[in-house]
């Protein structure tokens, strides 16, 4: 078996390529290939990497949400991704990774974006449970971010915004390490090849650190 002590450049190069062209797919199947390409397009990738491997500070608030904000999207991290056999969302620090990726690879139009949306799921809980978003229960939560991915009644560019969003909080969970290596199967060195392998529906995709 091969080990990284022997793999070329170019190999590694050639690889890299194919994991990310593979987790493009991955990304255009979940959402649509025009908001897999707007959360992965720039220097998205290589700044999911330096997340993951630093976990920096979160940006102070203000700086792009406010600080209801921040709450709101911490809650929305914790519906999308709830903890499960595997830590959720918030546990592997989404809340974190939004605002970082955002302000480093995003343009202004996708950050009002980013904060109109959540603003507006925010709204919606106050107008139809009385209550801001994150004292919502789980059940009512989940309820209300279905009907604005899926109502007639949210306009196109609200279920756009939310889907950018939902992306993003979703690339975010599947580029830290225990995204790519509990939630999904963790191959660090391709091996041989092994041409059927039984699968059903609850058996995991394949994820690897070395995508980016």
């Amino acid at each position: 078996m091969p080990t990284n002590s022997n793999i070329t450049e170019l190999e590694k190069k050639t690889c890299d390529e194919d994991n990310r062209r593979v987790f493009m797919k991955k990304m255009a199947a979940l959402f649509g290939a025009t908001t897999a390409a707007a959360v992965l397009s720039g220097c998205s990738v290589p700044m999911a990497q330096q997340f993951a491997a630093q976990r920096p500070k979160p940006p102070q608030n203000g700086k792009l949400f406010s600080e209801h904000e921040l709450t709101v999207l911490y809650s929305l991290c914790e519906t999308i991704l709830p903890k499960t056999d595997t830590p959720s969302g918030v546990e592997v620090g989404c809340h974190e990774f939004v605002p970082h990726q955002l302000q480093h690879c995003h343009t202004k139009q996708q950050q009002d974006d980013c904060i109109q949306i959540i603003n507006t799921v925010d709204m919606q809980a106050n107008n139809e449970f009385g209550k801001t978003f994150p004292l919502l229960q789980p059940q009512q939560q989940q309820q209300l971010l279905t009907k604005i991915e899926i109502d007639d009644k949210s306009s196109d560019i609200q279920k756009e915004q939310f889907s950018f969003l939902k992306a993003l909080i979703v690339f975010g969970y599947f580029t830290s390490e225990v995204g790519a290596t509990q939630a999904l199967n963790y191959q660090a060195v391709p091996g041989s090849f092994i041409g059927s392998i039984p699968a059903n529906s609850d058996t995991k995709s394949w994820g690897s650190l070395a995508y980016y």
